[in-house]
């Protein structure tokens, strides 16, 4: 029984530590590129979790998320730039209205299943792009630039130092991680499990499938949006073929497999292997290592479906397994 007990605080510890290393990293590694690579394995990890809420969960397997991230940056910066609106309201505005769109958008895809899924979220985010590429009321092509105002948490502002994103980021990073903890939880998370392992099962059972489906979608859409919102505040930009980039949706469904899907651990270990390994990678080659970031995940998810189909969460699994049977 104590065993038992030990391991089941076990993670709690290591999660628990984890936060406080998180919380301290910045104070710690003064080196503004390490900062910057920080801020986007949050932003990574925030955006692979919530495409774990669908993907991993539901069983809805979706390649063109960026959707709704671009969807979210568009539309805080619009609200911002257009009508005034406090980037921190534009920012949940612009999260509620891509649910919406999510759910309304999700509802004859969500019919859907399999790769059929799949190809149908790729045709969705494209036609994101597409539209506001040539939508003239938004900035077309040319997107959206946004005021530079006095540095403040209030402007959503900070020139001086990355700190205050970092810290942003990092608060909504551990909002999707407690809603999904919480999710696992709950009876709406086993309805998601169930529909994922057995549609026709889980409507025998009673559960409406179209209307957890398109929760699942809601609640996916809502957190990524607020990712491209937040980046939309970062860089003080945004132009369709940035926030509407398709390496986006790829990224974001590698971190979570690599990581494990349909696991709370699963996109966080992801986006701590992923994101750093493509940003070094990157500033090590320059130009000359273009599109070797990309090989490289193709290459490690590979060898993971041969030898750890879970990931690393499968791998973590494993080890802790043969720890605690061996003698």
């Amino acid at each position: 029984m104590m065993e038992l007990v030990r391991h089941r605080r076990f993670p709690t510890f290591i999660l628990l530590f984890g936060l406080f290393i998180a919380l301290v990293f910045p104070w710690v590694v003064r080196d503004r590129f390490a900062q910057n690579t920080a801020i986007f394995v949050l932003m990574y990890g925030l955006m692979a979790q919530a495409w774990n809420i669908m993907g991993g969960y539901t069983g809805l397997i979706s390649v063109g998320q960026v959707a709704y991230f671009g969807i979210g940056a568009y539309t805080s910066a619009f609200l911002y730039t257009h009508f005034g609106i406090n980037p921190w309201i534009a920012l949940l505005i612009g999260g509620l209205i891509t649910a919406l769109f999510g759910v309304i958008a999700g509802y004859p895809v969500s019919k859907l299943r399999g790769r059929y899924f799949s190809i149908a979220t790729i045709a969705m985010a494209e036609v994101m792009r597409i539209s506001f590429s040539n939508w003239e009321y938004v900035g077309a092509a040319r997107g959206i630039q946004l005021p530079i105002e006095k540095e403040s948490l209030l402007t959503f502002q900070f020139h001086s130092s990355r700190l205050p994103y970092y810290y942003i980021i990092l608060f909504l990073f551990i909002v999707v991680n407690l809603v999904v903890y919480v999710l696992e939880r709950s009876r709406t998370g086993f309805y998601f499990r169930a529909i994922r392992d057995n549609e026709e099962a889980a409507a025998g059972l009673g559960i409406n499938r179209s209307f957890y489906k398109l929760l699942s979608i809601g609640i996916s859409a809502f957190f990524t949006a607020l990712a491209g919102s937040f980046l939309t505040q970062f860089s003080l930009y945004v132009e369709p073929d940035y926030v509407f980039a398709s390496s986006i949706s790829i990224t974001v469904a590698m971190v979570a497999v690599l990581g494990g899907i349909g696991s709370l651990g699963g996109p966080i270990l992801g986006a701590l292997v992923l994101i750093p390994l493509s940003e070094y990678t990157r500033a090590w080659l320059g130009k000359q290592g273009q599109g070797l970031d990309l090989m490289l995940y193709g290459a490690l998810i590979i060898v993971f479906c041969i030898l750890e189909p879970k990931g690393l969460m499968g791998l973590w699994k494993r080890i802790s397994t043969k720890k605690r049977t061996s003698p």
